[in-house]
């Protein structure tokens, strides 16, 4: 016997329905790549640059009861770092992967962190707004792989969401000014590092001038320091953002 037209429209709605919320669950539980594969989509030096970029921030006096965000914080390489100084539940961290993030919670609970209560999220809009202030905040190796109108959309994010006095870093790798910045630039390393890298003024790896920051912190009500050459292996350049009081 045939079912009734409406009953089959509504069972044909239902399977629908079933079968977009099981592929939302699977995936969910997708089991993310292998950590080593991971950890070289972020371009490897594992232990000498997340060390290096945590290190750093002590420097510019990095406390544990700080908020911090992360951006582009990847499978955590400096974040196992800040996390396992700062107190439970202030370390926030963003990429566009949701693999990266899968693979972030991953690496937290293998090094016993997940009593610290990292919070990750995929994000493909630089997307910050966790509902509290930021104090410090870092973007290694996040710019010099986007154009300018990200950076601009990141600056903007860190503007609205740092407490006054805060301070937000990011790695640049350095170019002129003019419309010489056009021509590929080989980027300096620092020994052991041999892997040179060569950049351009509008594809990745990209390449900016410091007033190219100095115009974004101006649009962005942000204050700019060009710290400069700070020993990164792949001879990526600071910079620090500071949120007025």
């Amino acid at each position: 016997m045939a079912l009734d037209p409406r009953i089959a429209s509504r069972v044909t709605r239902y399977r629908r329905e079933a079968s977009k919320l099981l592929a939302k669950a699977s995936e969910r539980v997708a089991v993310p790549p292998p950590a080593w594969q991971l950890r070289n989509r972020v371009g490897g030096r594992w232990e000498e640059i997340g060390r290096q970029q945590f290190d750093f921030l002590l420097s510019e006096g990095l406390s544990p009861e700080h908020v911090f965000i992360d951006l582009g914080c990847g499978v955590l390489r400096g974040g196992l770092h800040f996390i396992n100084h700062l107190d439970v539940g202030n370390y926030y961290g963003i990429d566009i992967s949701p693999d990266m993030i899968a693979g972030g919670f991953a690496e937290a609970a293998s090094a016993g962190l997940s009593e610290k209560r990292p919070t990750l999220r995929a994000t493909d809009t630089f997307d910050i707004d966790f509902g509290r202030k930021f104090d410090y905040g870092i973007a290694l190796s996040v710019f010099t792989h986007v154009p300018w109108n990200s950076c601009f959309r990141a600056l903007a994010n860190v503007s609205a969401n740092f407490a006054a006095g805060g301070r937000f870093y990011a790695t640049f790798f350095p170019g002129p000014d003019g419309p010489e910045r056009f021509e590929p630039i080989l980027q300096q390393v620092v020994p052991p590092a041999t892997d040179r890298v060569t950049t351009f003024g509008d594809r990745n790896h990209y390449h900016y001038s410091p007033a190219d920051f100095e115009r974004l912190a101006a649009l962005v009500g942000l204050e700019l320091t060009v710290i400069g050459d700070w020993g990164h292996l792949r001879g990526q350049h600071m910079l620090r953002f500071t949120k007025p009081a």
